[in-house]
């Protein structure tokens, strides 16, 4: 924690230039102190482009805006960018046009060259580690190379890639600049850098947030002031709090406690709060898709049990697994069923090409013993059971490891088993710490082999210890998809449990090809994907979840996936 030095201040007669020319609409009132309560842990620094965290990060947006936001429906929303990005035939040249009423703290204005030396100066610096970089690479002749900025004109830059990436383009929209005045003098001085003063406190953005540094410190939190020069407010007044103050707390039931006190106005509420704070005077709560889904990977490597390197297998499994029981008794109703690992709220979500296991599981139960039959396993009735069994006549058991942390886990492996019994099969739990799991039963190697242990070695690796069935997470960008080729391609990093198909393959390819450019061809091309795993069920997409926040006394929230877009335009009547 920290005290925040305090803010730089322009010159008086800038000020009064900004003042005479300020013809602005005030749509509503200024006023108040908004609070949000916040449980976890703090941010690391307000010089964002070293954090490696996503609560510094957020902590900057507050002072300085993106290039451009999405909204909740997916609609693009311009920040500083006076125009849409234009993005050449070929997929390879991003012109980016920025807004030329954009001013630094010293009132110079914000240009072009700004942008471009943040990259080429910073972001890409080999004196400087920045935890974004990598998404500013791409792979040319098996290496990895940064893309080209470079000037145009003084509101204008380009970048200039060797190879294709149609969803760069998102990477592009969230680049927020330094200013080169002040950054130049810290270049190739690492610790002068990371502990600038006006980095740290972040002195410098001018009109490009809605709100300027405070404090920051454990009595305090973070706090920040309302910015009355934020160039967005110059048609609206926006922002409309007089002060943004995010406060940690240690346990959810003090945040409770806050937002039925009234001492709060925002926060996250856990999903059996959710429900008493809708019957409050004053208090709205939004349930907000998050992105995280939650699936049963089936191992299809020669450790697990061969039966599920059968699509029919899998999704036989995966039909008796039922999902309106998961998102019932795990979460309480605050979820969707998956089908997909793109989330069902996504632009790009096909629900036509997508099996819809798991939502009939008792008309399904004899169609999937059949299809386990088909495949070549028999039944016999075992102490009054029928149950499938393996070539020596015992009963298949299959191997699901656990987090023995987890109760959640746990309990949602006993649901899963339930189902599993109904169709003559059962499981053998194999306890173990999230460390162990992932050591031991996750990451394999060729047998014999001089590789060193990974989630995917590729075809013929296998983990230490076998297993079949393991419960995961991961969040999906609605938009950025590409990224999920790391779980389902042959060479992904994450293909953990060994599904190799050319098809998946080659329209990952598409992907990143001059076709998939146009956003209706990529969803296309997505869709196809969406298909051929729905068919294959390399995993059992099980529900993405979702949160609930508690707003009190505030208006102007849109809510949805992108809850927070709108956050300078959110008051108090």
């Amino acid at each position: 924690m920290k005290i925040l030095v305090n803010i730089l201040l322009a010159s008086s007669a800038f000020l009064m230039i900004l003042s005479g020319c300020n013809t602005s609409q005030q749509l509503h009132p200024v006023k108040g102190e908004f609070i949000e309560g916040q449980l976890g842990d703090d941010a690391q620094t307000l010089n964002w482009i070293i954090a490696t965290d996503e609560i510094s990060k957020r902590y900057a947006s507050f002072m300085v805006d993106p290039l451009a936001v999405f909204d909740n429906n997916f609609s693009l929303q311009l920040r500083c960018l006076a125009k849409d990005i234009d993005v050449s035939p070929d997929g390879l040249v991003y012109t980016v046009t920025i807004r030329d009423d954009l001013r630094w703290t010293d009132g110079s204005t914000v240009t072009a060259d700004d942008y471009v030396y943040t990259l080429t100066n910073i972001m890409f610096a080999d004196w400087l580690e920045c935890t974004d970089s990598a998404k500013w690479q791409e792979n040319v002749n098996d290496m990895q190379v940064f893309v080209k900025p470079e000037v145009v004109n003084e509101t204008t830059f380009k970048i200039v890639r060797q190879t294709v990436a149609p969803e760069f383009i998102y990477t592009i929209y969230a680049l927020m600049p330094y200013p080169k005045l002040i950054a130049q003098h810290y270049e190739n001085r690492k610790d002068s850098f990371i502990q600038s003063p006006e980095f740290d406190n972040m002195t410098y953005t001018g009109n490009l947030g809605a709100y300027k540094p405070v404090a920051w410190n454990a009595i305090d939190g973070f706090v920040v002031k309302r910015n009355p020069d934020y160039y967005l407010g110059k048609n609206s007044g926006a922002p409309y709090f007089d002060t943004y103050v995010i406060k940690l707390y240690g346990l959810q039931q003090m945040i409770n406690d806050g937002l039925r006190d009234g001492k709060i106005n925002y926060a996250f509420v856990e999903p059996q709060e959710a429900n008493m704070f809708r019957g409050m005077k004053d208090v709205n709560v939004y349930t907000i898709p998050t992105g995280f889904c939650v699936y049963v990977a089936y191992n299809q490597r020669d450790n697990g049990w061969e039966g599920l390197k059968n699509a029919k297998v899998r999704q036989a499994l995966s039909m008796i697994m039922d999902k309106a029981e998961i998102v019932s008794n795990m979460y309480s109703g605050y979820a969707d069923p998956a089908f997909s690992f793109i989330p069902p709220y996504s632009p790009s979500y096909s629900e036509g090409v997508l099996n819809k296991f798991g939502m009939s599981p008792l008309q399904d139960q004899q169609k999937a013993i059949n299809m386990i039959k088909e495949a070549g396993y028999e039944q016999k009735e075992i102490d009054g059971q029928m149950k499938f069994v393996d070539k020596d006549g015992k009963p298949i058991k299959l191997n699901f490891i656990v987090d023995i942390r987890s109760d959640f886990e746990q309990n949602l492996a006993i649901m899963i088993r339930q189902n599993l019994l109904r169709i003559g099969l059962d499981i053998n739990p194999k306890f173990s710490t999230r460390e162990i799991l992932f050591a031991d039963g996750l990451m394999n190697k060729v047998p014999g082999s001089e590789q060193n242990p990974a989630f995917n070695n590729g075809p013929g690796a296998v983990s230490k210890e076998p297993w079949d069935l393991v419960i995961l997470s991961s969040h999906t960008n609605a938009l950025t998809l590409e990224g999920s080729e790391t779980f389902f391609t042959s060479k992904g990093k994450f293909n953990l449990f060994g599904f190799f198909n050319d098809k998946v393959d080659a329209l990952y390819q598409r992907v990143k090809s001059v076709e998939a450019v146009n956003p209706e061809n990529r969803k296309q091309i997505y869709a196809e994907i969406s298909k051929v795993i729905s068919d294959e069920q390399p995993v059992n997409f099980l529900v993405f979840y979702k949160d609930n926040y508690a707003f009190r006394g505030v208006k102007g929230v849109e809510p949805g996936i992108n809850v927070l877009s709108n956050f300078q335009s959110w008051y108090f009547e």
